[in-house]
């Protein structure tokens, strides 16, 4: 699935120098915004070096990238995760040494925001403040978090949005590639969908825009003219920066494969455990599960076994049993066995799919190792969990009173029934 992509930089109405690098490779699926930073033009030289270093790794790769794009699994989806965080780093110690090298150049950097589109998937490398957006659907998603010193203080709740955007320092980034030797990378998979759109920009960009720019000019420019519009709308409210655009739009592809995507995607995101999750955290959350058949009448969980997998039913339904009786009826949608992933004890109940039923399925361990690397996704999981043990206590407690009546107005009532007169 080839996109059509264009791309675009210009140097700004502020800047002598042009301190930005994009880089287009369609034959590969390779696309990448740096913006680099440094005087003596060493930002010029930080952002050129982490795009040739990243595209010769990657290219170096090209057998392994089209075995993954002919045949994906689970397990090269992650080799291919960890060659774009390879690529990164080997471009980071490359700048590193070569600032080590210059006295002018030390403590040049730059941000990086690559995509990688392989077959129906995209992978994404990301560090600093350039951005990745994915216009899905009519709606627009940011799918990297800026690593700045503003965002940081926003998500601890130093300051509120409305601070933010008048605070001073909002452009200090926390994360760079060549400040140091090493850099942490964020990383991320997904699948790609028909007509999916992506937009790949430097900060020169997004710091001006507006809800609906994005909307606005894609949905009224051709294709080809896009990446010039956006530049255009940047120089016109200040252009104090750098602006470097790259757009791309995804052909039409296999419908019945984008139909499964998009079903598993949204059964998460109306999953009330889920509800509190952006649209970045439920991509990643998404790709940590797996999708699993059960027959009818097959049990999918044991009472009193021990479990380690939370299941949310994608189509199909299920019954809860508690012994052979059925207790509840779950849909479409529903999840169960979320206990299973904060501890360690015996399934209270039995599920057994009612027809032929197709499941997500999250284990223990990934999930753990999610919300350890994202605390502001862990966070918002941990209170959807307190809210669900919540409403189950109330209903427990709802259901203990009910009985308790029952059995007060039982007891009250006379074993015998006097004749009539």
């Amino acid at each position: 699935m080839k996109p059509i992509v264009f791309g675009k930089t210009d140097v700004g109405r502020k800047r002598e120098h042009n301190e930005d690098a994009f880089f287009i490779d369609e034959e590969l699926g390779i696309f990448m915004v740096a913006d680099g930073m440094g005087g003596h033009a060493a930002g010029e030289v930080a952002a050129a070096k982490a795009v040739e270093v990243i595209q010769g790794h990657l290219a170096a790769q090209v057998e392994r990238l089209a075995q993954y794009r002919a045949q994906p699994t689970v397990e090269t989806r992650d080799q291919i995760l960890e060659l774009v965080e390879e690529a990164v780093q080997k471009a980071c110690g490359e700048i590193y040494r070569l600032a080590q090298e210059n006295k002018a150049r030390h403590g040049m950097g730059t941000t990086l925001s690559l995509l990688l589109v392989a077959g129906q998937e995209a992978f994404i490398g990301h560090v600093g403040d350039s951005r990745v957006y994915l216009l899905r659907e009519g709606l627009v998603h940011q799918l990297t978090v800026d690593h700045t010193l503003i965002n940081e203080q926003l998500k601890r709740g130093v300051i509120s949005k409305e601070e933010a955007t008048a605070a001073r320092y909002k452009n200090v980034i926390t994360r760079a590639v060549g400040i140091q030797e090493r850099v942490r990378v964020d990383t991320l998979h997904l699948d790609v969908l028909p007509g999916d759109r992506f937009i790949l920009c430097s900060d020169g960009l997004h710091g001006y825009l507006k809800p609906g720019d994005v909307e606005k000019i894609t949905g009224s420019a051709p294709a080809a003219e896009i990446p010039e519009r956006f530049i255009d709308l940047a120089n016109q409210r200040g252009g104090r920066d750098n602006i470097s655009v790259i757009y791309l739009e995804m052909p039409p592809g296999d419908e019945e494969a984008s139909r499964e995507a998009r079903q598993r995607l949204e059964t998460m995101r109306n999953a009330p455990l889920f509800k509190y999750l952006s649209y970045r955290e439920l991509v990643t959350l998404v790709n940590l599960a797996y999708t699993r058949s059960a027959r009818a009448g097959e049990r999918i969980i044991e009472e009193g076994v021990t479990g380690d997998e939370l299941f949310l039913i994608v189509s199909g339904s299920a019954r809860v049993l508690k012994g052979e009786q059925t207790i509840a009826r779950l849909g479409q949608g529903s999840h169960f066995g979320e206990m299973a992933l904060i501890d360690n004890a015996p399934r209270s109940a039995s599920v057994e799919a009612g027809e032929p039923t197709r499941l997500l399925v999250i284990g223990r361990k990934p999930f753990y190792d999610y919300i350890r690397k994202d605390t502001t996704a862990g966070l918002k999981l941990l209170w959807s969990f307190l809210q669900i043990l919540t409403l189950r206590l109330r209903t427990a407690d709802e259901r203990l009173r009910e009985a308790q009546e029952e059995l007060a107005v039982q007891q009250v009532q006379p074993d015998w029934i006097l004749p009539d007169d």
